[in-house]
């Protein structure tokens, strides 16, 4: 009985550390929220959270797919990016630059260089504390996209922190859309 309720706090402690602790001594990224397709002309968002240690190397914003690499997905403006900076709400804007691989295939990309990575694991015990910390530290993106393509592409949506490329990254996979309508399939 005791070897088997060991085991049961050992199971709980390692889920609560998995969704609640720091995943490593360096950052690591994950998608807080996203829309649901990203629309030709519509603003579309997304939010980071670093679920590891702060680090102050930076970030960078990548999309990649046929459609990116073909040409028929572009972004008609800059991406920003609203933060937390010493305190203060921040803007900052980048322009998704096409860059060609090793491999011939081009994708678009961001770089943030020298951005501090908060930390968004809360050591408060007050809720309310805790939850500031959490929203100051989290990276709100938004960008507009260009696809006029009757058919639906995927786009590979990666953001990887300068310290923890391999291992730090939040990638997903989102639709682009030529009309509006589209977004009723992704809901």
């Amino acid at each position: 009985m005791k070897e088997t309720l060991n085991s049961f706090f050992k199971k709980t402690a390692a889920e609560i550390k998995k969704q609640y602790g720091t995943k490593s001594d360096m950052s690591h990224l994950e998608f807080c929220t996203s829309g649901a397709a990203m629309i030709n002309g519509l603003k579309f968002s997304f939010v980071i959270d670093n679920v590891g240690s702060s680090a102050d190397q930076g970030l960078c914003v990548s999309l990649s797919g046929d459609a990116v690499a073909n040409g028929s997905f572009t972004v008609s403006s800059q991406i920003e990016l609203d933060c937390f900076i010493n305190g203060k709400q921040t803007k900052l804007t980048k322009k998704l630059t096409a860059i060609e691989k090793n491999d011939g295939k081009k994708i678009l990309q961001a770089k943030f260089k020298g951005l501090h990575l908060e930390s968004g694991v809360t050591k408060e015990k007050d809720e309310e504390q805790a939850f500031d910390h959490k929203m100051r530290s989290q990276l709100k993106f938004s960008f507009v996209p260009c696809y006029t393509l009757p058919e639906d592409a995927e786009i590979m949506l990666t953001v990887y922190p300068y310290d923890n490329i391999l291992e730090g990254a939040a990638s997903k996979w989102i639709y682009a859309c030529s009309d509006a309508s589209s977004l009723t399939k992704y809901l």
